[in-house]
């Protein structure tokens, strides 16, 4: 459905969303049987354009031509893995927030990853997916494709205790360069994790930027890290702007030992800048990773007073 057919309030929402241009191509609601959304909707799309499930509207996108996916403000499920393999897709939540949006995707049953997306320079936008029902469901978001964007994601995980508890438990594995994480959120506060595992894997030779982006865990014990870099080989890097690192545990009586671990030895860059925050950490990294590690060096003091700088001028 061509943006020139459609209904006038779903040009307006994909404008709204600074996607909508005149090489805009099909346009599929995904909607819930049953539901408010579905009644409300279904005055407002053409025949074949609204579908029920998830899967059913990732089987019509065609690749390069900007085919959007709009997902209607409500919990959609998903019953296998899902592969994203098209390519220069959008996918929309037709909801607004940053914490537990509206618009998300579950899991009816166990599997892994949840979603895979191997197709480049897609963009995602308004989504929460809720990743876990059992063990058995080890990683959310595989990412194997590059370039693809994601703005304003809750990638939310885990969602089980014995999966928090597992060590195969990863949030968030990115294998595919050159993606974007713009006022995201991974993690949760809710499930405990006590094994070494990451809300965010950086594949080898992967080149990646998160900007404003918070990162979540609840912490059984120190093992659990934010991110996970495998630099086993070639030139990995990621850079992190205004980003915010919370352990959280009971008075946080066990901190998190390190946020970084690194699993080789080549070349790595993971950049923080000044305005990013580590809460419950006890280190960025530990010896053998610190050097992949940069932080501007800052003023810095326990005592809330002593940080003041008076901004007099001399006479």
């Amino acid at each position: 459905m061509r943006l020139s057919s459609l209904h006038s309030d779903i040009k307006n929402f994909i404008w709204q969303q600074g996607i909508g241009s005149p090489f805009l191509g099909n346009v599929y609601a995904v909607l819930k049987p049953g539901t408010n959304g579905e009644s409300y909707w279904s005055g407002k799309l053409s025949s074949g354009q609204g579908k029920p499930t998830i899967a059913l509207a990732n089987s019509e996108l065609q690749s390069n031509q900007n085919d959007t996916v709009i997902l209607t403000p409500e919990s959609h499920s998903l019953s296998a893995s899902l592969t994203i393999s098209a390519n220069c897709t959008n996918w929309i939540g037709a909801a607004h927030g940053k914490m537990n949006v509206r618009s998300r995707i579950g899991m009816s049953t166990a599997f892994t990853p949840m979603i895979t997306v191997s197709g480049y320079g897609n963009y995602f936008k308004n989504i929460y997916t809720m990743h876990g029902t059992a063990e058995a469901d080890a990683v959310g978001w595989l990412i194997s494709g590059e370039r693809n964007a994601f703005d304003t994601v809750h990638f939310g995980g885990p969602m089980n205790a014995d999966q928090g508890a597992h060590a195969s438990y990863e949030g968030v594995v990115i294998d595919g360069s050159e993606c974007s994480f713009n006022n995201c959120i991974f993690g949760t506060d809710t499930i405990g994790r006590d094994e070494a595992s990451p809300n965010v894997t950086l594949g080898a030779e992967t080149l990646t930027i998160f900007e404003h982006c918070i990162f979540l865990a609840n912490l059984t014990d120190g093992d659990p890290v934010f991110i996970k870099a495998e630099n086993t080989k070639g030139y990995t890097w990621a850079l992190f702007n205004d980003c915010h690192f919370m352990a959280f545990n009971a008075n946080y009586a066990t901190p998190m030992t390190k946020a970084i671990e690194c699993t080789g030895s080549a070349s790595c860059a993971l950049n923080f800048a000044p305005n990013c925050t580590f809460q419950n950490v006890a280190a960025l990294a530990d010896a053998t990773d610190d050097t992949f590690v940069w932080y501007p060096q800052t003023f810095s003091t326990t005592t809330d007073t002593s940080a003041l700088i008076s901004a007099q001028l001399a006479v």
